[in-house]
């Protein structure tokens, strides 16, 4: 059974709600933590959290005009480039500083989505061969943060055990 726009919109805003508390919960972490690559020749949490931005930054300055037909040029980013910059500039400031950078784009993603008028949330639109809609598209990036925030819980298991890191799992929710 299909959603209706109201509770599709519900569940996307739910997740950025929670999400932001969760990335607001990494504070607790010690620089050890932090900063330790998650797996061998993988990204720590302040890389994952990092990389987070720019992408929030993207689909509120790219992806939602496009979506919503204020703008009729879709604009594909350079996702290695954009991950490793992210990553980057993410190692070059406060654990304190990236959470709250973190928190503040998601804060202005929530923000947009709110806009959205509930007409648009299930209108079926074009992108390149594909045929989706907002909340399909908003499905997608919900899958990504999940993926993350799963892959920070399970390596914050591991380092809770060697060094008492405090940290709560995330919130399995995604939008069916």
């Amino acid at each position: 059974m299909e959603m209706s726009a109201i509770e599709s919109k519900k569940l996307i805003l739910n997740h950025y709600e929670n999400s932001i508390q969760y990335i607001a919960k990494l504070t607790r972490l010690t620089d050890d933590c932090w900063l330790t690559p998650i797996a061998e020749s993988k990204w720590s949490v302040c890389e994952i959290v990092g990389h987070l931005v720019p992408w929030d930054k993207f689909v509120m300055e790219k992806r939602l005009p496009y979506l919503l037909n204020l703008k009729q040029e879709l604009e594909s980013p350079n996702v290695l480039e954009m991950n490793q910059i992210a990553a980057l500039e993410s190692l070059n400031i406060s654990k304190d500083e990236g959470i709250k950078k973190c928190i503040l784009t998601r804060l202005k993603l929530v923000n947009e989505i709110i806009k959205i008028p509930a007409s648009e949330i299930n209108k079926e639109l074009n992108i390149g061969t594909s045929i989706l809609t907002v909340t399909a598209y908003f499905k997608g990036l919900i899958v990504h943060d999940l993926h993350h925030f799963q892959q920070i819980d399970e390596f914050l298991n591991k380092c809770d055990k060697k060094q008492h890191c405090s940290h709560v799992p995330c919130q399995k929710g995604v939008i069916t």
